[in-house]
């Protein structure tokens, strides 16, 4: 009876650990993807950057009287969780979005981090450079700059009861108005609250 209970418990462990699958792709716009707790995945930044920019396109703030589009930067945001997190995928979805609205621009020559594309600059010291037919070099005194400042911060508040775990990811975002240093819109229920309850036996 002994040798029978650890044969079986062999060809259950045998099951259990040599079910896999292939690896295959799945549509990154859908509802497929990993879920994962205390992890922000594709899907939670695809919900925050949509809301964001619903939310932003909807005020109307970006409207200008004058009928030009606003030049918006990207300032930084700041991860206050406890996840290593790339925000630089939330903000380039957000700023893809603005500019498929036709609503604004946004500009690479200047954000908080610095030039996302420093070529702006680099052009222009380009003048005074024999190689180079001086007519074609940008000049100084061209490069628009931005209207507004786009910054925000990702916090997050875990949580744990017996098997189960939780986690609330919140993303606050804030356009300024570089000119009077207003903060004229901010984001609101940009959040994600994931959960999870772990195996008894923890495979």
């Amino acid at each position: 009876m002994k040798t029978y209970f650890i044969l079986a418990m062999l060809a259950s462990l045998t099951v259990i650990c040599g079910c896999g699958s292939d690896p295959a792709r799945i549509d990154a716009s859908g509802t497929g993807g990993l879920v994962t707790t205390d992890e922000i995945n594709f899907k939670d930044w695809q919900m925050a950057a949509e809301k964001c920019v619903n939310s932003l396109l909807e005020s109307g703030t970006l409207v200008r009287a004058d009928g030009k589009k606003s030049v918006v930067m990207v300032s930084t945001v700041k991860n206050s969780t406890t996840q290593h997190i790339d925000v630089q995928i939330l903000t380039q979805k957000i700023t893809s979005a603005i500019l498929r609205s036709g609503k604004a621009v946004t500009t690479t020559a200047v954000s908080g981090a610095g030039a996302t594309d420093k070529s702006t600059k680099q052009v222009r010291d380009l003048q005074d450079d024999e190689m180079f037919n001086q007519k074609t070099v940008k000049k100084m005194g061209t490069a628009v700059a931005p209207d507004y400042s786009l910054a925000g911060e990702i916090t997050q508040m875990k949580a744990t009861q017996g098997r189960m775990s939780e986690s609330y990811f919140y993303f606050h975002m804030t356009l300024t108005d570089l000119e009077s240093g207003l903060a004229v819109w901010e984001s609101q229920d940009i959040e994600i609250a994931k959960q999870s309850k772990k195996a008894v036996m923890g495979f």
